[in-house]
């Protein structure tokens, strides 16, 4: 009594494995074109929610009949208001926060197409009196680089969002422009 011998039906370690390792590298190569679309869009999102955040302001100082000001830093930017005698943060307005940007991207603000670098023209050290010298440091307070008027004027200036060069190899760019009132214009993506 001797029955013969079947091949079982059924896949093998090695054919498994196989396919498991054929998924997972057209998985990777999914995953590395969907990445490389959404880079754009990125900066896409981020001009976008800085040109919606600028109206907004613009609109808030019309309603509050206040001025308000653009501060840009490296790693983002906020909105200050003046007082009447000095520029302060906006800390109890939460729908006009400071943003810091993601790590990737970067701005750069130019006012009538020149850079910003965040520097003076004139060294205020020059200005010190002798008062000034026995004064205490006081926190340096942050002036805007851009101002929105009560009546919705603005100063003209225009705003980059690109990669920082560490971080893509991609060129692309997007450009939000403000000429003396809002709505801002927004171009991009723009290449070199």
């Amino acid at each position: 009594m001797f029955k013969p011998h079947h091949k079982s039906a059924g896949f093998t370690l090695i054919e498994v494995m196989l396919v498991i390792v054929v998924i997972g590298i057209l998985m990777s190569v999914v995953q590395l074109n969907f990445q490389g679309g959404q880079s754009s869009k990125a900066l896409e999102k981020e001009s976008k929610r800085f040109a919606g955040l600028f109206e907004l302001a613009s609109d808030f100082g019309m309603l509050n009949n206040i001025e308000l000001g653009l501060y840009t830093t490296d790693e983002g930017y906020q909105f200050l208001a003046y007082d009447g005698t000095q520029w302060t943060v906006l800390a109890d307005e939460e729908s006009l926060p400071a943003v810091t940007l993601p790590e990737n991207i970067e701005l750069t603000l130019s006012l009538d197409d020149l850079p910003v670098d965040g520097g003076m023209l004139v060294d205020a050290s020059s200005f010190v009196t002798e008062e000034d010298d026995f004064r205490e440091e006081e926190e340096e307070k942050p002036t805007p680089q851009v101002v929105i008027m009560s009546g919705g004027d603005i100063s003209p200036f225009s705003v980059t969002f690109q990669f920082r060069d560490d971080f893509s190899g991609e060129n692309a760019r997007y450009k939000v422009t403000g000429l003396y009132t809002t709505p801002l214009t927004i171009e991009g993506p723009l290449d070199d």
